[in-house]
Formats: structure tokens, C-alpha cells, sequence
């Protein structure tokens, strides 16, 4: 099924708000690092990020084709998890701080290359469809099953030439006896 330019744009639309408020819990992900003094309005905006984010993710899931397209909604949602507050990231060990901004940035590539593939599709781009190879026992016995009932294409011009031949060199025996 080949997506509709229209589906794309809306998609599109979709991918840059998530796109855009993942830069924002980044923001936010810095100021960890910081001993700045943090506002209860600065947690508040920081929870509706992850709110928003979350929802985001939420419609994107119906719409994307998860095997065609890889955006780790999973680490996503894995690492807005691990952030309750920015208090408690503050609190966070070093090395889990450093750890976390590796995650979001993972996941931001997979996030942006997703976002300029369905860029592409809006312009009137149709992708090829992947097609999963079957690995298990039975796939592959099927397979080989398939190609063990096809005959081979062009064995048949090889042997009407042959016997062509041979017919044309009985004739040419014969009739220099």
C-alpha cells in the first residue's frame, strides 16, 4: 500500500512537533548539568514536554510504519521515563546524566532521519516496500520446496537447438553417402 502525498504532510506535521519538543526536553536535560536554581514553573513546563512528547508519540505510532521506518519511540519513552523531574536528574550520578544525554541523541538521529524521509515521501517520493526474509525452519523449507518444483527457464531452446543440429548433420551424412 503506497502511502498518499496528503497522509505524508500530516505525518510530517506530526514528526517536526515531536521533533521539535524533543529538542526542548533536551534543554531541559542540560539544565541537570547546571546549578542553576529551578523554578516550579520550569518543572512545570518540563512536564508538559514529556506530556506532549508522549502524546506525540502516541499518534505516530498508529501512523508509521514501525518495519519501514526506525524512530526508537521505545528509548524515547524509556528516557522520559527515567526523567521524573529536573530536580531529580540534577541529583543523578555523573556518569547516569552522560549516559542519558547518549540515549537522547540516539534517539534524536533516528528521530530527524525519519523526519526527512517522510519529508522526501511528501514530495511525491514512493518508497520500495521491505520484505521481511522468513528465517525460521518451515520458511526456509518452504523456499526450498519452491524452488525445487520450478523447471529451469532456457533448458528447452538449448535441447531444440541441439536436436536441430543433430537432425541437419544426419541429413548432410546422408546425402554425401
Amino acid at each position: 500500500m503506497t502511502m498518499k502525498k496528503k497522509d505524508a504532510e500530516t505525518i510530517v506535521a506530526d514528526l517536526k512537533k515531536l521533533h521539535h519538543r524533543w529538542i526542548n526536553f533536551r534543554n531541559f536535560l542540560q539544565r541537570a548539568f547546571t546549578n542553576e536554581p529551578i523554578s516550579p514553573e520550569l518543572e512545570q513546563k518540563f512536564l508538559e514536554v514529556k506530556s506532549h512528547t508522549t502524546k506525540n508519540l502516541r499518534v505516530l505510532a498508529d501512523r508509521i510504519d514501525r518495519s519501514q521506518f526506525h524512530y526508537d519511540p521505545e528509548k524515547i519513552t524509556n528516557l522520559l521515563r527515567q526523567a521524573i523531574s529536573i530536580t531529580h536528574l540534577r541529583g543523578l550520578p555523573l556518569a547516569d546524566k552522560k549516559n542519558l544525554v547518549v540515549l537522547w541523541h540516539e534517539a534524536f538521529i533516528h528521530l530527524s532521519q525519519t523526519l526527512g524521509a517522510f519529508l522526501f515521501i511528501s514530495e511525491g517520493y514512493v518508497p520500495r516496500k521491505r520484505e521481511r526474509k522468513d528465517t525460521s525452519v518451515a520458511g526456509l523449507k518452504r523456499a526450498a520446496s519452491e524452488q525445487g518444483g520450478k523447471k529451469k527457464k532456457g533448458g528447452k531452446p538449448v535441447v531444440a537447438v541441439v536436436l536441430v543440429l543433430i537432425i541437419i548433420g544426419a541429413i548432410y551424412f546422408l546425402l554425401k553417402k
